[in-house]
């Protein structure tokens, strides 16, 4: 599984590197879902934890509700792949 995970994140970040050389437009947009990812992302955080504070919930096993949150999972899903695409697009022009 871990396997799969990995490989998907490369196929991802390496299309998204794609996107990203060949069309300034998708440069764009590649960009603005990453920020509207890490808000999704803080939020549902910040939310995991706000809540198990006001609730006086013990910290460990509350929090872990974060993770059933498709929100979450999305976003941070797509972090992988594009930031592995930042990394392979600094490497790609510092070459040229």
């Amino acid at each position: 599984m871990l396997g799969l995970v990995i490989l998907a994140a490369v196929v991802g970040g390496v299309l998204l590197l794609w996107l990203r050389l060949a069309h300034e437009s998708a440069r764009w947009l590649l960009d603005v879902l990453a920020v509207a990812a890490y808000l999704l992302f803080f939020g549902e955080s910040a939310h995991a934890v706000m809540k198990t504070l006001l609730d006086d919930t013990v910290f460990m096993t509350q929090v872990h509700e974060v993770l059933l949150s498709p929100l979450f999972l999305i976003s941070g899903a797509y972090f992988g792949p594009y930031g592995l695409s930042l990394l392979l697009a600094q490497i790609w022009r510092r070459d040229k």
